[in-house]
């Protein structure tokens, strides 16, 4: 497992990411703190998981931080930030395992 900090996706676009994926869950009527998804997007770096399924990323995040993630997370959420960083990352014509 890498730390995954060293994609091309970091430092102002990594904000950029998060933000626009808020506004877009926001505008489907998904309402989520964006710090929630700065979290998501994190530590889905950290564990070196981009790109897999919702249950293996929340398994990843308590293994990481020891945390029930459960009671702050739940798949259907973690699969709507997941399919907007997608199409965020083809928008910035960024690869998936690059981000």
């Amino acid at each position: 497992m890498t730390d995954g900090l060293n994609g091309r996706l970091q430092g102002a676009l990594f904000t950029e990411c998060a933000s626009w994926i808020w506004d877009q869950l926001q505008e489907e009527g998904i309402f989520i703190q964006g710090e929630l998804i700065e979290f998501i997007l994190t530590n889905e770096r950290k564990l070196g998981i981009q790109g897999e399924s919702s249950e293996v990323i929340i398994a990843g995040i308590v293994d990481l931080t020891g945390e029930d993630a459960t009671k702050m997370l739940d798949s259907a959420m973690i699969g709507a930030v997941l399919s907007w960083e997608d199409e965020f990352l083809a928008l910035a014509n960024i690869p998936r395992m690059e981000s």
